[in-house]
């Protein structure tokens, strides 16, 4: 492949990655290409493109043709760059935890709102992953700690390094355990994006996600709603009175996960909450007294 970069500029072999990552259905083309760039140029590469004479070295060369390889292979951006920005923060990812989502930036801000009044606090994030959620609260938040529990070992080890890059070490803690082998506890606030994609509809989901993300975050069971069934049963649990919660769900989940609260008796103050594309993403709520 690279043979034919031979020559290039650095804009005119912007222009062709571009067209080579459209041509396989990669919808955010441009925006892919800059990250690549920056990736092996560095980040001043955008003012070096300004140049019409500036061309790649061959060692960069090199270096670029078995990243943009990958990417037509359809692995995630996020696994070719080792990193992906969610909030304010850059995190670490693998194949270990999802890639955080934009969508899931709303789960924080509905969080973010639920303690607005609360300048300490406990918060409780089940299905951590690789520490998004979590981290991305406390940095919010510097009167809080809490805690992230994943059934993973190598996402907590993610997580745990997340921490690390983010400075919050002293005030997020990771666990490997099932939820069911948690104690009870006291917790201000409860945060969770479980798996929530329904068994038979994950073979349908883009290769990205379905060939490179771990099934187990992914997989709710037949209709998608298993983990908040678990969840809704142990809220009493988990959290004090008044205490808060909030889930990231499905796009069309809302109703039915609404209903699962509903039924416990214990759960008021529920409300949903909208994606940036005007979905309903975050179902949210406060425990009775």
């Amino acid at each position: 492949m690279h043979q034919n970069w031979a020559g290039l500029s650095l804009a005119a072999l912007s222009q062709q990655i571009a067209q080579q990552l459209l041509a396989v259905g990669i919808l955010e083309a441009e925006q892919e290409t800059k990250l690549l760039f920056s990736k092996v140029f560095g980040p001043d590469v955008w003012q070096q493109i300004l140049e019409p004479d500036q061309q790649p070295t061959q060692k960069q060369i090199i270096e670029l043709a078995p990243l943009l390889q990958r990417r037509l292979a359809r692995e995630p951006l996020s696994h070719i760059l080792g990193e992906k920005g969610f909030w304010t923060l850059d995190l670490e990812v693998n194949t270990d935890v999802l890639t955080p989502r934009a969508d899931t930036e709303k789960l924080v801000e509905v969080a973010l709102a639920l303690t607005h009044e609360q300048p300490t606090g406990r918060v409780l994030d089940l299905g951590t992953g690789s520490g998004a959620v979590l981290l991305a609260f406390l940095s919010e938040r510097a009167g809080w700690s809490g805690t992230g529990i994943d059934i993973s070992d190598p996402a907590i080890a993610v997580a745990k390094r997340n921490a690390t890059r983010a400075g919050l070490t002293q005030r997020a803690n990771f666990i490997c355990t099932n939820w069911a082998k948690l104690d009870g506890s006291d917790y201000d606030l409860l945060l969770s994006n479980p798996p929530y994609i329904a068994s038979q509809e994950i073979d349908e989901l883009p290769i990205e996600v379905r060939q490179h993300e771990p099934r187990i975050a992914l997989d709710g069971g037949d209709d998608g709603l298993d983990a908040y069934r678990f969840l809704v049963a142990h809220l009493d649990k988990w959290l004090r009175p008044n205490g808060g919660f909030a889930f990231e769900i499905g796009c069309t989940q809302a109703q039915q996960v609404t209903q699962i609260l509903e039924q416990t008796g214990f759960a008021r103050a529920i409300a949903t909450h909208l994606d940036l594309a005007d979905r309903e993403r975050v179902v949210c709520g406060q425990m009775e007294h």
